[in-house]
């Protein structure tokens, strides 16, 4: 795969990826800063009211038609989180049609993306008092969501845990009872103090033919809303290891159809360690597919569990075992999931295991590499830990792992937090 390029101005990283087999330009910006709890839910609620209208387009109608004009572009705006950094981002899927019109598609495109980003003004459009009420309540509901999804927010949970006192333990859509505080006035400081710190990657992935150009063009609109500001290149480390983290055992309590018990363990890996492939192929071979001992052991042989997985975090290098359970059987599943656990750093290790976790982590990856927003993602994941991984290098890698790699790997698991969501009636 050819790789990217980038260039820098200032605060600003532009990477291009010419990619002629898609049919589709992408392009997206990503802004990333250091989560905090005192600007967390502002922050949140910022590229969904980007959508919400700009200075010179005040609706969503408005953006949506002119994107629409050319040839059907797509625009958007979403949320983040890796590590301890909020990511919001801005983008547009572009149609290839340079075969059919002379128009400057791509430009006009790129004008709109950053209209979308830059373009607002205190208490108009997207920061006018009434959109900025009809945002909160729909936040509301967003957060609440996140809540209804027991599952989703048992491991939210547990990976919070996992990383208390930390800045990755803060929650991407941030927390309900800072609504109440959010107006207008709130929410565009919070706006204008985003361009104060925040590191800007851009990416150009598709079949560009003036990629150098339209580079330029991006930093020439980026830059002045970044003037005279300085800051350090932000970089994820792992939640550290071996430092004797007192160890969380967590139950709470909900109206819920079936129990979740996590587990949370660190393991100082993530996505910039030597180790790194290693890690994925324990994790794998853990719970990570059908074939994984957890999957095989707590659900098929003794049907102590509807669902059980395992979750690697690539960024902080948390991993958690996931598992929806009757109640009564609590310490029954905790003991074999343990015994998983340990069966591994022992080296029992079937060949079989190895195969088919390869295979299975080599069918995920060859997937990205046909999706430009997955080839973003994966780039902006080297970004971010400061170690840029080829995904041919990463297989290749990951071909190599022998068993005692994922023994040491296994040895790394550092047990964390054990965090059970149970029903209110099993309060006592």
């Amino acid at each position: 795969m050819t790789k990217f390029t980038t260039k820098r101005v200032g605060r600003v990283y532009v990477h291009f990826l010419p990619h002629t087999r898609f049919r589709t330009k992408d392009l997206t910006i990503r802004l990333h800063i250091p989560l905090k709890r005192e600007n967390v839910t502002q922050m949140a609620l910022l590229p969904y009211m980007w959508m919400n209208g700009t200075t010179s387009k005040p609706t969503t109608r408005e953006i949506m038609m002119a994107a629409d004009d050319l040839y059907g572009t797509v625009v958007r705006s979403s949320l983040g989180k890796r590590g301890e950094y909020h990511i919001m981002e801005v983008g547009a899927n572009i149609p290839d049609v340079s075969a059919l019109t002379e128009e400057p598609v791509v430009e006009k495109a790129l004008a709109l993306v950053c209209e979308i980003l830059l373009n607002h003004g205190p208490n108009t459009a997207a920061f006018s008092e009434e959109s900025v009420r009809q945002e909160v309540d729909l936040h509301r509901r967003r957060i609440e969501a996140a809540r209804d999804d027991k599952m989703g927010y048992a491991l939210q949970s547990c990976l919070a845990e996992v990383a208390s006192g930390t800045a990755s333990a803060l929650p991407r859509l941030g927390y309900l009872e800072d609504l109440k505080s959010m107006n207008s006035k709130v929410l565009y400081e919070a706006y204008q103090s985003l361009f104060h710190s925040a590191e800007i990657h851009a990416y150009l992935v598709g079949p560009y033919a003036d990629a150098d150009a339209l580079s330029e063009r991006i930093v020439e609109r980026l830059s002045p809303v970044l003037a005279g500001e300085t800051a350090a290149k932000m970089r994820v480390e792992p939640l550290p290891t071996g430092q004797r983290q007192s160890f969380r055992n967590v139950t709470e309590h909900q109206d819920v159809a079936q129990a979740q018990l996590d587990l949370g363990y660190r393991t100082g890996v993530n996505f910039s360690s030597e180790s790194y492939p290693s890690m994925l192929m324990m994790n794998g071979i853990l719970g990570g597919f059908a074939h994984s001992k957890l999957f095989l052991n707590v659900r098929e042989k003794h049907s102590l569990a509807y669902s059980v997985w395992s979750h690697f975090d690539a960024m902080t290098g948390s991993l958690a075992v996931m598992t929806g359970i009757e109640p009564k059987q609590y310490q029954k599943a905790l003991d074999i999931i343990e015994e998983q656990v340990q069966a591994i750093q022992r080296g029992a290790i079937t060949d079989d295991e190895m195969d088919f976790t390869f295979r299975g982590l080599q069918n995920q990856y060859t997937v990205l590499l046909d999706q430009p927003s997955s080839l973003t993602s994966w780039h902006y994941n080297g970004v971010l830990c400061g170690e840029h991984r080829d995904i041919e290098q990463l297989l290749q890698q990951l071909s190599c792992v022998t068993k005692d790699e994922v023994v040491a790997a296994a040895s790394q698991l550092e047990p964390s937090t054990i965090y059970f969501l149970t029903g209110e009636e099993d309060a006592k």
